[in-house]
């Protein structure tokens, strides 16, 4: 055989079966990897001949969560409650140190009822002074000049009015000092944190012996909300507006659980669209998305929830 044959025929096959060779070389030493099912299954709408929009919605109490500060600072005494408990308006939830404020109380007190005796002795004084004017007046009219002289009547007409001021004084004093213990009682009464509304308990953030500072704090030293019903706070991208109905079936699936369902109800719908909150922190970052923020609600009986939980919502067209 030539050399140009050789070069034509038999150098192409001996490749073309080293190639073959390498290539069943390399796929009898991959291993075998099974098709496997993902281990959560994907959110999925419910079925609607008309189609529906999709939104992460954010699980809520009916009352919005309520965070509980300090009204006055000082130390904890005692905290009354623990996450997940129920309680009514009016109970008391955590309570501060009040001895300082009791103590503080009992001297405005004290002041309070010697102030009322200064008025007790003022009023004593001015219906005496009162009553020597009107004899000294009798006196006068009865017997003539000669009985009392102009210059005593004319002093104890001054005293009289002298003897009014001071009573007059005295009810001042009074009012002050009243007010001043009407202050101390309401200091005391602000030292013990009450539930405004009925509700659940979510979050305890504070103990007893910690001092709790008067002021607005990141984390709230008590947090509550209503949980009857839950609300689902969404945010519908500004690109599904156009087509959201708010007469459409809304249904949720929390995250991790997309066979399971819920039909919500439409509470209300807030008319103004916002840029979107839901952000990375990044000093780079840009919003450039807005969205319209919807609430829905649904009976927890039918879908047990926590609020801060993200479900995934699909509200029909």
């Amino acid at each position: 055989m030539s050399r140009s044959r050789f070069a034509t025929y038999v150098v192409p096959v001996v490749a073309a079966l080293a190639l073959g060779a390498a290539a069943w070389s390399i796929a009898r030493s991959q291993p075998s990897r099974p098709l496997i099912e993902p281990a959560i299954a994907p959110p999925r709408a419910p079925a609607n001949p008309k189609g529906s929009i999709g939104a992460v919605g954010l699980v809520e109490s009916a009352s919005r969560e309520i965070g509980l500060p300090a009204a006055v600072a000082g130390v904890v005494a005692k905290v009354n409650v623990l996450p997940g408990q129920s309680v009514a308006e009016g109970d008391i939830l955590f309570s501060i140190d009040d001895r300082q404020a009791r103590a503080d109380l009992a001297v405005q007190m004290a002041a309070l009822a010697a102030a009322r005796a200064r008025l007790a002795e003022a009023e004593t004084v001015a219906a005496d002074q009162a009553e020597q004017l009107a004899r000294s007046e009798r006196l006068k009219n009865i017997a003539g000049n000669t009985a009392i002289s102009e210059d005593t009547l004319l002093r104890r007409r001054f005293a009289a009015r002298t003897a009014e001021a001071h009573v007059l004084s005295a009810r001042a004093d009074v009012d002050s000092a009243a007010a001043s213990a009407q202050s101390g009682a309401v200091t005391v009464e602000r030292l013990a944190v009450r539930a405004p509304t009925a509700g659940t308990v979510l979050q305890v953030n504070v103990r007893a012996g910690e001092f709790a500072p008067a002021q607005i704090l990141t984390t709230p030293l008590v947090i509550m909300g209503q949980l009857t019903p839950l609300h689902i706070r969404a945010d519908i991208d500004e690109s599904d507006v156009p087509r959201f109905n708010p007469k459409g079936e809304a249904w949720a699936s929390p995250r991790g659980a997309a066979d399971k369902r819920v039909k919500l109800t439409l509470v209300r719908v807030e008319p103004y669209v916002v840029p979107k909150t839901s952000l990375t922190g990044a000093g780079t970052e840009r919003v450039d998305t807005r969205v319209l923020r919807v609430v829905y609600a649904f009976d927890p009986k039918d879908m047990p929830a926590y609020p801060g939980q993200q479900m995934d919502l699909f509200i029909g067209l």
